[in-house]
């Protein structure tokens, strides 16, 4: 019985363990990306302020400005897909674990109510008549 218990809370936390595995591994990975993309955009803007600093008339300074906002908006652009894949996937594993622990919950417990009730019949103790025939005659020898 005891062997039972304890496979049981090891089964009953094994989702949650994959679960914090999970956020582990999606938080490094959104780590990565938002590294990935401050080194970037502090690239292009030093590459932007050099362009900038060799222009020498005003359509120059605004085709490199275009260049530049371009190029950070298609950064930004991809970053955020690219994030939405990862936690959009992550809520799907997310999901099928949390739907699986519930599937062992119901299974647990429809294996364990036929027999909690069978227990529970066997060890109530019968029910006596005599606290109720107790109480009619106190009422009656009070009136």
């Amino acid at each position: 019985m005891f062997d039972k218990i304890v496979e049981q809370a090891q089964s009953a936390s094994k989702p949650f363990s994959e679960i914090m595995s999970i956020n582990a591994e999606v938080m490094e990975k959104l780590a990565e990306k938002q590294t990935s993309l401050f080194t970037g955009m502090m690239n292009d803007g030093i590459e932007y302020a050099k362009d900038l600093a060799s222009q020498k008339d005003l359509a120059g300074i605004y085709e490199t400005q275009k260049t530049y906002a371009e190029g950070l908006q298609e950064k930004m652009m991809t970053n955020a897909k690219e994030t939405y894949e990862i936690m959009t996937d992550t809520s799907e594993k997310v999901s099928e674990i949390v739907n699986g622990a519930f599937s062992e919950i119901k299974k647990f417990d429809a294996a364990v109510a036929p027999q909690a009730t069978k227990t529970t019949r066997a060890k109530a103790p019968a029910k006596s008549k005599a606290p109720a025939k107790a109480a009619t005659e106190s009422s009656s020898t009070t009136a």
